[in-house]
C-alpha cells in the first residue's frame, strides 16, 4: 500500500473524467479498498496519509463539480466519498494496527523452493559478493533469509560446507545453478524472438 493507492482507483478515475457508468460499483470497490487499508496496513501513518491525500483530492473534485454544475449523481458520489473518507479518518484511532514481525513477513511470501539447497546458497553468495544488500550483510544472513522466505531448512554449517564443495567443482564453472539460469533465460528470450 502506498500513499496514492486510493487516488489511483477506478472510482477516482471515473470522478476525474466525470463518467457515471457503473459508478456505484467503482464506489463500492473504493470503500472496500479504504477498509482494506485500515485493516491490513501495519503502519498507521501510511494509512492516515493515504486517507488525507484522498480527502484533499475528493475535496478538489467536489469544488470543481460544484463549479461546473455537473449532474447530481456524480456530485452525490463525490459527496459520499468525501464524507466516508472523513469519517474513516476520524475513527482511525479505533483501528488496531498489529505489527508484523520479520518471520511472519517472510512466511507470507508463499513460495516454496523446489531446486536444490545448493542452488539457493549459490544465489546467496552471488548476492553477497555483488553487494546487492550492502557490504555489511553476511552470507549467513542472506542465505538464512532466503531459506526462510522460500520454506527451506538450512543449518548454518550446511551453508559453509556447501560453499566449500562449490569451490572445488572445477575451474571452468563452479556456478552450475546460475549458469543454468542464464542459459534458460537466454533460450527463452531467443525462442520468443523467433515467434515474433
Amino acid at each position: 500500500m502506498d500513499l496514492f493507492s486510493l487516488t489511483e482507483t477506478e472510482f477516482f478515475r471515473k470522478l476525474a473524467e466525470r463518467k457515471n457508468d457503473n459508478l456505484h460499483i467503482a464506489y463500492k470497490d473504493f470503500v472496500l479498498q479504504v477498509s482494506e487499508i485500515c485493516c491490513t496496513t501495519h503502519n498507521k501513518g501510511i494509512a492516515v496519509s493515504a486517507l488525507l491525500f484522498a480527502e484533499v483530492e475528493i475535496s478538489h473534485l467536489q469544488t470543481a463539480t460544484q463549479r461546473d454544475e455537473l449532474n447530481n449523481e456524480l456530485a452525490s458520489f463525490i459527496s459520499k466519498a468525501l464524507t466516508f473518507v472523513r469519517q474513516t479518518i476520524s475513527h482511525i484511532n479505533d483501528v488496531v494496527f498489529k505489527p508484523v514481525n520479520e518471520d511472519e513477513m517472510l512466511n507470507g511470501i508463499g513460495l516454496n523452493w523446489t531446486a536444490q539447497k545448493t542452488a539457493l546458497i549459490e544465489l546467496g553468495y552471488a548476492f553477497k559478493v555483488a553487494k546487492c544488500f550492502g557490504k555489511d550483510v553476511s552470507v549467513k544472513e542472506i542465505v538464512s533469509k532466503l531459506a526462510k522466505a522460500f520454506n527451506v531448512t538450512m543449518p548454518d554449517t550446511y551453508i559453509y560446507k556447501k560453499y566449500q564443495e562449490m569451490r572445488v567443482r572445477g575451474r571452468n564453472s563452479r556456478t552450475y545453478f546460475m549458469d543454468s539460469l542464464v542459459e534458460s533465460l537466454n533460450n527463452h528470450m531467443t525462442s520468443q524472438d523467433t515467434e515474433d
